[in-house]
């Protein structure tokens, strides 16, 4: 049993510190800053929330747009979508997002990548290993 004790502990060792915090502790997203300019809804820190999801811009704005039936389209690091809508509405589309396609279902973790492989698309996890089946966005 003194093996195996010394083998674990050389493992957690040369596991990084953050690993054993929950990620809910590092992975912060930032509220939606949204302002109605007529019929058009300005979403002005997207690119600062792309950040922090490591997903590309297309992709999650195909998926707000989609959920808030209307279009979008993206002018330097802001969304434009075409209607009024709440910071609050768009933040909640934005959470489920995160649920669906960046957070790990296993583990709980936002270390994730999105793979395409034989035609189905997989959410990756980088901390557990995990890989499951998602619906394309």
């Amino acid at each position: 049993m003194d093996d195996y004790d010394k083998l674990l502990e050389r493992a957690r060792a040369s596991v990084p510190e953050d690993a054993f915090k929950r990620s809910g502790e590092r992975f912060k997203v930032p509220k939606v800053q949204l302002i109605v300019q007529g019929t058009r809804s300005i979403w002005q820190n997207f690119q600062e929330i792309l950040t922090v999801l490591n997903r590309p811009g297309k992709e999650v704005l195909k998926y707000v747009a989609g959920q808030l039936a209307t279009g979008g389209n993206i002018e330097g690091g802001s969304a434009i979508f075409q209607g009024k809508f709440s910071p609050e509405g768009v933040d909640d589309v934005l959470t489920r997002y995160i649920d669906a396609y960046v957070i790990c279902p296993v583990c709980g973790r936002p270390d994730t990548n999105m793979e395409k492989e034989t035609g189905a698309y997989y959410l990756k996890c980088s901390a557990c290993g995990a890989s499951t089946s998602i619906r394309p966005v």
